[in-house]
Order: structure tokens, then C-alpha cells, then sequence
């Protein structure tokens, strides 16, 4: 956690602290348009990107209520989830060439089934075996607000002096807060139980959820011939944070981790105007814990699929 919070706070005094170096390239740009590496001031950049990912290692879901037995729940194995479709639309606004606020929003349209021949214990009682259960009903978004920086006016003036592979890369940096709305659902909350269930079988991560701080960086560089390279990745990690909320009459401690990373190829043409789609793969981790002495729920899922989107610059 310590080392998390070093790292954030060395990331957000880059960012906050640079943004008066160089300030005659400001708006050097504005005549001359930009490229794709480099925004133009009061640029807007409009990115969209459509991912169809499969799970790979271990997928869980679990729903504790006090002392009462719960399962780890395979989302591969008892719900059928083997992959879903996680789409992304980035909207970013450049003050100037250097500085820009960017918000992001993720979708993950989750789907399968699988015919259960064993009980799970979930939040209290136990789903019927010899039904089919699926992740029917999850409502799964994300929404995060960020400030981004430019970090290659900072080191272009000795860049030369760098190895062959590492000049001429376009360097950006993030820090943020991300809030995710996932309301986890089996059935739609309502599969077969063996008794009596006071709950549905959902689970309302958002409900104990908090604004996670989020620290990111981007690397751009030209291939030749109108192609060029996007890497990006971000990350977070909040450890039995204070939600603020109870359940079963204790305090309820919210747990977040995740991380993403993008590795495309973009056809970045200028007779295309700002428009360039783009072809890749991409990586995404999330776990959600929350822990209280009358609650205990989880959900970790790891994905990795190809995407297909574009970056529209206007």
C-alpha cells in the first residue's frame, strides 16, 4: 500500500509540478496542426475501441452472510462465462499541446450459461443444483475522470543522447479517479433455491464502492508509412478502505485492484483528417473485495482478447 501511495504521489507531482516547463510550446502548434503524436491546442480526441475478450486463470464470485457458508462461485464453470465483450470510449480536451481532461467509460457486456449439477452456498442459502445458471441481468460499467500530461517536452531536448530505440516516442501520463457500478446478478436474481433466500441472488459492489485513484501512462511512436504504435496501461489498488456504509451491523471495508494495458497498431494517415482506426489486443484485471464481519463478497475476473477501434481527432 505504501508503495502504491509513493508511486501516485511521485506521478501527481510530475504531472502537476511540469505543467510550467516549456510553456512557450503551448500553443506552438496551433498553426500548423497536429500529428498524431503531438494534440493541437483545444484539440478533442474521440477514441472507441470494441474488445471480445475471454477469461483466462481464475474467475471468481462469492457472497458471504455472517457465518453462513458460501462458495466459490467459477465463473467459467457454474455461470458458463468463458468470454464477453468489453467496450471503451475515451473522450480527451487539450487545454494546449501539453495538458488535457480526459474521461473515460467502459461497458462489460458479460454473457454464458452452464447447466449446475452441484448446490452453491450465495448470500445466506443455497442455489438449487440441476438448473442453469448464467450472469443474466449484470449491469457492469466503469467511469473515470482524469488529468493527463504530456511528459516529452520534458526530455526532447535530450533525447539525443538516449539509445536508437527509445528516441521518438511520444510520452503521456495520467492520474485520475475511477468509480465502477457493477451490480452482479445470477439469473437475474432469481434461480431456484433449496429453501427460503431473504436476498436475491445479486451482489451490489457499487453499493460499498468508492472512487478509486488511478495512475496511468502512454507511449506513441511512428512505424513509417502512416503506422504508428499505442501502448497504454493504468492501474489501481485500494487495501480495506472505509466505505462509509454497514452491513449486519459492522462497518464494511471496501478492496479494489485493477489493471488494463492496450497494445494496438494505428493507420495514421493525414489524408485521413484525424481519423485513425486501429487494431490490437488488450488486457484487463479487476478484483473487488468487501469485507465486514457480517459480509463477505468477491469477484475477480482476468480477461485478454483482440480489439478493433479508432482515434478521431478534431
Amino acid at each position: 500500500m505504501r508503495l502504491v501511495r509513493l508511486a501516485m504521489a511521485l506521478a501527481a507531482s510530475v504531472l502537476l509540478f511540469s505543467t510550467n516547463c516549456f510553456a512557450s510550446d503551448f500553443f506552438s502548434l496551433r498553426d500548423q496542426g497536429a500529428d498524431f503524436l503531438t494534440p493541437a491546442p483545444h484539440q478533442i480526441d474521440i477514441e472507441a475501441d470494441d474488445a471480445y475478450m475471454f477469461t483466462v486463470g481464475s474467475n471468481t464470485l462469492r457472497r458471504r452472510i455472517n457465518s453462513f457458508p458460501d462458495s466459490a462461485i467459477s465463473l467459467q464453470h457454474d455461470l458458463g462465462v468463458s468470454q464477453l465483450q468489453l467496450t471503451e470510449t475515451l473522450l480527451s480536451f487539450w487545454f494546449d499541446s501539453v495538458n488535457a481532461f480526459q474521461f473515460q467509460f467502459r461497458y462489460y457486456g458479460i454473457y454464458g450459461s452452464k447447466f449446475e449439477t452441484q448446490p452453491l452456498a450465495f448470500g445466506g442459502t443455497f442455489i438449487s443444483q440441476n438448473q442453469k445458471l448464467n450472469p443474466g441481468g449484470t449491469r457492469w460499467y466503469t467511469f473515470g475522470g482524469y488529468y493527463e500530461r504530456r511528459l516529452t517536452p520534458l526530455y526532447q531536448n535530450y533525447e539525443a543522447n538516449l539509445p536508437q530505440f527509445l528516441q521518438g516516442w511520444d510520452s503521456r501520463a495520467k492520474i485520475g479517479l475511477e468509480f465502477t457500478y457493477n451490480n452482479f446478478r445470477i439469473n437475474d436474481g432469481t434461480p431456484l433455491f433449496n429453501q427460503r433466500s431473504p436476498f436475491e441472488a445479486r451482489v451490489r459492489f457499487h453499493e460499498k464502492g468508492l472512487p478509486i485513484p488511478v495512475i496511468g501512462i502512454e507511449e506513441r511512436h511512428w512505424l513509417g508509412d502512416d503506422f504508428a504504435v499505442e501502448i497504454t496501461a493504468q492501474g489501481y489498488w485500494a487495501n480495506k478502505w472505509n466505505s462509509g456504509r454497514s452491513e449486519g451491523g459492522s462497518t464494511v471495508y471496501d478492496s479494489q485492484s485493477g489493471f488494463e494495458t492496450h497494445w494496438r497498431v494505428v493507420y495514421a494517415s493525414p489524408k485521413w483528417r484525424g481519423f485513425s482506426p486501429f487494431a490490437g489486443f488488450n488486457y484487463n484485471y479487476t478484483k473487488y473485495t468487501q469485507t465486514g464481519s457480517g459480509v463477505g463478497n468477491l469477484l475477480r475476473m482476468q480477461l485478454f482478447g483482440p480489439e478493433v477501434g479508432f482515434n478521431w481527432s478534431i
